[in-house]
């Protein structure tokens, strides 16, 4: 069914590439390697590269004819109080003068404050003057952070990063923060600086380009209220888009107000009384590292009391101390953070015993990786370090709030293909070569079943729907060795795209093959096995749009395939079609399955793209 020999097609494809095009791939794709994996070599090319990202840094030229809308007259998001002294600031005006004065100097820092609005532009251009002439960046945290902005548009229900305004002045600054982009109405978002105030924000677009406030989306949303120190305000974040706080709000796409105070954050009385003030979803306190053992245990309980006197159901979420990264070798700094998380614990085992439903809890070691390379000096995280605490906060607050009876969905516009009890919707697809028309397909405990029946002989199961662009997810659990794969697209006679989860020797999981056609494979990936845990639940996210299709593929939160057909290598394939599920059959030399093993799906979820 499928060739080893890589297609023509597919080689010509990537031959025909231009080499702009090359490197504008590339050059993400060596970012991100030199962020996550840490290899120099990697990194070093990025920045050999990176400079043919630079035009659509430089300054533009004055152009007389670009509109310029201050992003003040639109709702600014991530405020507590809208009585403030200046229109960014993060604290009302009443408590200059009640909290310490470096408190009220870092309330003007801009940090968590979003706005969103939408355009048709296909140039986006932004102005901002920042408060702070002497604060454009700082020894360990780049000026992007600092003083930067950082764009992100709706995507399928989702927010995706976009672009950045990279600032080198330190008053008024105006960068191309896009172009080039197709003319069509978009939401975007965009976050304000981190470190540095800012006095006015504009957006500049062309001539005739439409320009409106973003849906209401989160106005029946109250937001999530984060309080702490540096770390929460998002120190040492290479963009202010990854402060931990601003993160979590993506993945639960939701509203945040970040009340981080860059080494300020010491649980005071006078921050307890503005808080409670707010009425939040939740509260998150994060304000340990700012506190000696001793201010802990004067300070956090009745921090905890004065919040709960005001907001009894309301969720607070406890968070330890971060696992400094020389913990092991700095004795001091281990027997604080140790003795800092003990009482921490300790308060809300006893909380909780008396009665308090509503009090969460984060461990350490759900927040920073423990391998050392996650922060920027041992205490402040990276871009890795932020993502790491909120794939550790998010799952908590998600649980708070749903406890407290706010709904809260990872699957926002999606509808099940599967309902976890009967194949209905589901059936085998009879238009198959014979070889294709076997296999034995079941549910058992939530998960639907597929394998060999008889022994060698397989099948596909499938929804005989007009599926064109979506995004599908579901997980699947593979036993080495066999054979499956997902089809999209597919037609009466099983022409499709099919995604392969080949789990066996030679594996090409994530390749895409073109069944039938004598296309054979039109993009290979023998290292996304990788990425698979043997054995074990794998989320797998597909997403298909466009015709000729471009086709990509997330396994476990990684990008595994990102493939764009030809109008050749797509020739003859349903540009709408079902989706089918696969039993592959053996093939001498080629496939094998494990005696009596089953490959295993649930959870199997689509969203059709417009």
């Amino acid at each position: 069914m499928r060739s080893n020999q890589v297609s023509r097609l597919g080689n010509a494809r990537f031959v025909a590439a231009s080499a702009s095009e090359w490197v504008s791939v590339h050059i993400h794709s060596l970012a991100l390697a030199a962020t996550f994996h840490r290899r120099p070599c990697i990194l070093a090319a990025f920045f050999l590269f990176g400079l043919s990202l630079a035009p659509a840094q430089t300054p533009p030229a004055t152009e007389p004819t670009v509109t310029w809308r201050d992003l003040a007259t639109l709702p600014i998001e991530g405020k507590g109080w809208t009585d403030t002294k200046a229109t960014y600031d993060r604290l009302p005006a009443k408590a200059e003068g009640v909290v310490r004065a470096p408190v009220w100097g870092l309330a003007q820092d801009s940090a968590g404050l979003r706005i969103r609005f939408v355009t048709d532009a296909n140039v986006i251009r932004a102005r901002w003057t920042l408060r702070k002439a002497n604060r454009l960046a700082m020894p360990h945290m780049p000026a992007t952070g600092v003083s930067g902005l950082d764009l992100y548009v709706r995507d399928a229900g989702e927010w995706r990063w976009l672009a950045n305004g990279r600032p080198e002045k330190p008053d008024t600054n105006e960068r191309i923060l896009v172009q080039g982009i197709k003319k069509e109405k978009r939401e975007y978002l965009l976050y304000l600086p981190l470190y540095n105030g800012v006095s006015s924000v504009e957006i500049g677009l062309p001539p005739g380009a439409s320009f409106a406030p973003a849906p209401d989306r989160y106005t029946a949303r109250k937001s999530i209220v984060f309080y702490g120190t540096s770390i929460l305000q998002g120190g040492c974040a290479s963009r202010p888009g990854m402060a931990y706080p601003s993160i979590v709000g993506r993945m639960l796409d939701w509203p945040i107000i970040n009340l981080g105070f860059s080494g300020n954050g010491k649980t005071e009385p006078e921050m307890a009384q503005l808080l409670a003030e707010l009425d939040p979803a939740a509260y998150v306190l994060d304000s340990l590292p700012n506190l000696d053992v001793a201010q802990v245990k004067e300070r956090v309980e009745p921090f905890v009391a004065a919040l709960r006197a005001k907001h009894p159901q309301t969720p607070i979420v406890l968070v330890e101390n971060v696992n400094y990264a020389d913990n092991g070798f700095v004795e001091s700094r281990r027997a604080k953070v140790a003795e800092a998380n003990g009482y921490l614990r300790t308060l809300y085992d006893r909380l909780k015993k008396g009665g308090d439903a509503h009090l969460h809890y984060v461990h350490a070691g759900h927040l920073l990786g423990g391998d050392g390379e996650d922060t920027v000096d041992g205490t402040h995280p990276t871009d890795l370090g932020f993502m790491r605490m909120a794939q550790g906060v998010t799952p908590i607050v998600r649980e708070a709030l749903q406890g407290a009876g706010h709904t809260v969905s990872d699957h926002e516009g999606f509808v099940p293909l599967f309902d976890g009890k009967t194949l209905a919707g589901w059936a085998p697809h009879e238009g198959m070569p014979p070889l294709h028309l076997a296999g034995k397909w079941w549910v058992e405990d939530g998960q639907l079943l597929g394998s060999q029946d008889p022994p060698g002989k397989g099948g596909l199961l499938w929804v005989e729907k007009p599926f064109s662009d979506f995004i599908l997810k579901l997980q699947v659990k593979l036993t080495y060795p066999m054979d499956s794969g997902i089809f999209v697209r597919v037609g009466p006679d099983g022409r499709s795209h099919q995604i392969c989860l080949d789990y066996r020797p030679g594996s090409d999981v994530g390749a895409i093959f073109i069944p039938f056609i004598g296309h054979a494979y039109v993009y290979r990936n023998q290292e996304g096995a990788r990425l698979v845990r043997p054995d074990d639940w794998n989320d797998v996210v597909v997403r298909m749009e466009g015709e000729p299709a471009r086709i990509r593929v997330w396994m476990n939160d990684r990008l595994m395939t990102d493939f764009q057909h030809t109008e050749q290598s797509t020739k003859g394939i349903p540009a709408v079609g079902g989706i089918a599920l696969q039993v592959h059959p053996d093939v001498a030399g080629l496939t094998t399955w494990k005696p009596g093993a089953a490959v295993r799906y649930r959870n199997i979820l689509i969203k059709e793209l417009k």
